[in-house]
């Protein structure tokens, strides 16, 4: 592995980007098959999108002031949308619905959310809560209920003394698990744990930014050039990963323009 430039990095990223605008032309859709295909198409989308937009932030801040922690965040969702498109490739016909369907639960959660809060305590929160009951959730309680009940059944996520889920997972695992399953659990431990730091906002991101000086610790964002290619090192893998297996699948690219995208002259 050749050890590159912050430059080169944010080369090899738009190499990717300028080849994976291929998919903009359109990807023959399989009537038989549109979920898989559309879910797909909109996972590499999602990357693409995500990786121009660390490249915008480039342009508009340079190097010397470019969001670190932002494009951490930013590279951090590339990293969990390839693996949930690796995980849902070997399985499509069962994990398909089961990730389509997952939106009946999340519906539910945030319309009880909204619910419980309606009783809040404190009077802002009431008045909220109120305000988008009646004008969202009233409208389709039923509806959102009805959904919920019939999708269900497929997520198990129950509590160790069998009452309530106490947490809901679309494929019933975790990122980590998911990884594991599809080959990305170095990625996982390496890249996405450090990702994961600076988007929790644990002391890794004090570390890094909060300066003490003898007048008082002061907090500068003026970013290290080495974060600034890291940010553009883990986009340009993961993205690199996701172009590889939706090119393997629909025949939009091959494995070698991938692979020359990575190179370095």
């Amino acid at each position: 592995m050749l050890f590159l430039t912050p430059e080169q990095h944010q080369d090899v990223l738009r190499r990717l980007v300028d080849l994976g605008g291929r998919a903009a032309n359109g990807v023959p859709l399989d009537q038989t098959d549109l979920g898989y295909t559309s879910l797909m198409v909109c996972f590499l989308l999602q990357n693409l999108s995500a990786a121009e937009a660390l490249l915008r932030l480039s342009s508009s801040f340079g190097w010397e002031w470019y969001p670190v922690t932002v494009g951490y965040a930013i590279a951090r969702t590339m990293f969990e949308v390839d693996v949930t498109a690796h995980y849902i490739t070997k399985a499509p016909i069962e994990r398909v619905p089961q990730y389509i369907n997952f939106s009946a639960i999340l519906n539910k959660l945030a319309m009880d959310a909204c619910e419980k809060h309606r009783n809040s305590i404190k009077p802002d929160w009431q008045e909220a809560m109120a305000l988008i009951w009646k004008n969202y959730w009233s409208k389709q309680q039923i509806e959102v209920i009805k959904k919920f009940d019939a999708a269900s059944p497929q997520f198990s996520s129950i509590n160790e003394k069998g009452g309530k889920p106490k947490s809901w997972k679309w494929s019933g695992k975790t990122i980590r698990q998911m990884a594991s399953e599809v080959d990305h659990v170095e990625a996982y431990d390496i890249f996405y744990s450090e990702l994961s730091s600076f988007t929790h906002g644990d002391v890794h991101l004090a570390d890094r930014y909060l300066q003490l000086r003898p007048d008082g610790p002061v907090w500068s964002q003026k970013a290290d050039k080495n974060d600034v290619g890291n940010v553009f090192r883990y986009a340009a893998s993961f993205l690199a990963c996701n172009m590889e297996l939706f090119g393997g699948q629909f025949k939009a690219w091959s494995e070698a323009e991938v692979s020359n995208c990575l190179k370095v002259c």
